[in-house]
């Protein structure tokens, strides 16, 4: 039920609203970026790509995926989410990681940078 209310608090967000929490999230990733430790993880014989967020001010981010391809639409959705951007205002583009995910499809750990 809360997944409903928050569809429908993001479509009654002003824009203006939304304006401001893009504004901190552009500020945040302009000046300190976000980093995070991106490692494969196994549990229960199935095999997934976690991420985790190292330095983050106000507690972690993090998302899985099967693939960097995923991983990187479910980070970027937590990230939105960590601040508190309403969802028919989010823009994948606005955030872009250093390396790309999608580079490395084999990886046991490795650090990436999110930055605009």
């Amino acid at each position: 039920m809360s997944y409903f209310i928050q569809r429908i608090k993001s479509y009654l967000a002003s824009s203006s609203h939304a304006q401001e929490k893009i504004s901190d999230l552009l500020i945040e990733l302009r000046h300190r970026g976000l980093n995070f430790d991106v490692s494969l993880q196994e549990e229960g014989g199935q095999n997934f790509f976690y991420a985790e967020s190292v330095d983050y001010p106000r507690g972690y981010i993090s998302a899985t995926g099967q693939t960097m391809e995923a991983l990187e639409k479910e980070l970027k959705d937590a990230i939105f989410s960590a601040f508190s951007v309403p969802s028919r205002y989010c823009n994948p583009d606005l955030i872009v990681f250093h390396p790309p995910l999608t580079q490395t499809a084999n990886v046991n750990q490795k650090r990436v940078y999110a930055t605009t």
